[in-house]
């Protein structure tokens, strides 16, 4: 009974983190499909190493998973010791500015699961 109390007390939580994955996937979707129909390449890729706030396995797989279905980003690496996820930007534009952008996804992510 009460991990059913706490799954209604996240439920607003995890809309939200839904919503918020979503419009970061057509976001990211259409700036994918501009750089494509668009003459020139604008793109400035990079791997970025990114420190996460996730104390789990599941936290941290769930948060990599988001990122590599969001066009333009790739996990490719998880330090086990960290929990630091090694990212792959096509659009790289300094990295306060990349690691704003992830750590606004994790806290949704971190608040639907915690």
């Amino acid at each position: 009974m009460k991990r059913v109390i706490g799954v209604l007390r996240r439920l607003p939580y995890i809309v939200w983190a839904l919503l918020v994955f979503l419009w970061a996937l057509v976001l990211s979707n259409v700036r994918v499909a501009w750089e494509v129909l668009t003459p020139g390449l604008s793109m400035t890729p990079a791997i970025v190493r990114v420190p996460t706030r996730t104390r789990s396995d599941w936290e941290t797989t769930l948060l990599a998973n988001m990122i590599t279905m969001t066009p333009g980003t790739l996990s490719i690496e998880v330090d086990e010791d960290t929990r630091d996820l090694y990212v792959h930007t096509l659009y790289y534009e300094g990295r306060e500015a990349f690691l704003a952008e992830i750590a606004s996804l994790e806290r949704t992510l971190l608040k639907a699961t915690r």
